[in-house]
């Protein structure tokens, strides 16, 4: 299955579960939010936090808590089977199959 068909499957199931979903510090309508390739940075960032256990291949999605003495973050992450990519839950859209995948 590709990297699209898995991820629009899970993101089907996600907006039939979830009317709003979290991205950094808001709660976002999920029909406004889509799959995207978790950027270098965010992973460099979450890969040196201490207790982060990166997600198994077609497991969850899985929900992160980022916290720190005076501000917290949530993201939803999801790590396809085919390509091993990490991919987060966004707001906005793109047409491309890969870098937006949402309803």
């Amino acid at each position: 299955m590709s990297d699209y068909d898995e991820l629009t499957l899970i993101f089907n199931r996600l907006s039939r579960e979830h009317d709003m979903l979290p991205f950094m510090t808001g709660l976002h309508p999920v029909d406004t939010l889509a799959f995207r390739p978790l950027p270098h940075e965010m992973r460099v960032l979450l890969e040196a936090t201490p207790d982060y256990q990166s997600p198994a291949p077609g497991q969850g999605p899985v929900w992160l808590m980022i916290a720190s003495a005076d501000d917290s973050a949530e993201l939803v992450v999801y790590r396809t089977r085919e390509t091993d990519t990490l991919y987060v839950i966004a707001p906005g859209r793109e047409v491309s199959q890969l870098n937006g995948i949402g309803s």
